[in-house]
């Protein structure tokens, strides 16, 4: 199979006639006992033929200058730069590297410090009910706000859970 690719990669030239004596010698061998490799030398021989009929272009006196000179402008354009060459070559450079880790390094790090520098919020406590309890300007204001009878002007049920409370407070001590 490898001498079939060989020798298909030159059926053109042979077909032609420009390959060297020796070439020309095995390609014809190898085509009396290979049929695939026949098939296609025949195909392209059709082909070739079918071409030699065709008209051949008539091209212009002015064509030949025409396309050295497109050619050679084409030559001499700056070839557009584009933005993985941009980067490729700023990143190259000796001073972007360094910088680069060393803002990447920062970034890193900004998160972490705030985090574990940030002031601890203690979770709010729950009053103590004994130091309350014990505290006689809070037992004055209650005493106060009961005997003012206010409550019952205004509908106010706070009169009643407090004497409540003060009643438990008095029954448990």
């Amino acid at each position: 199979m490898l001498d079939c690719k060989k020798i298909q990669e030159g059926l053109s030239e042979y077909i032609d006639g420009v390959l060297l004596e020796e070439q020309s010698t095995a390609t014809k061998a190898h085509l009396r006992s290979c049929a695939v490799c026949t098939q296609i030398a025949d195909e392209l021989t059709q082909t070739s033929r079918l071409l030699a009929f065709l008209p051949r272009p008539e091209l212009s006196v002015s064509f030949e200058q025409k396309l050295t000179a497109r050619l050679a402008g084409q030559a001499l354009r700056p070839k557009p730069i584009t933005l993985g060459e941009k980067l490729s070559a700023w990143w190259v450079r000796p001073r972007v590297r360094p910088a680069v880790a060393s803002g990447l390094a920062v970034a890193a790090l900004v998160p972490v410090v705030v985090f574990f520098t940030r002031p601890t919020v203690a979770p709010p406590s729950t009053p103590n009910t004994e130091s309350v309890a014990a505290n006689t300007e809070v037992e004055q204001v209650m005493q106060e706000h009961l005997s003012a009878k206010t409550s019952e002007v205004f509908g106010d049920s706070s009169g009643v859970l407090l004497t409540a409370s003060l009643t438990e407070r008095e029954s448990g001590s």
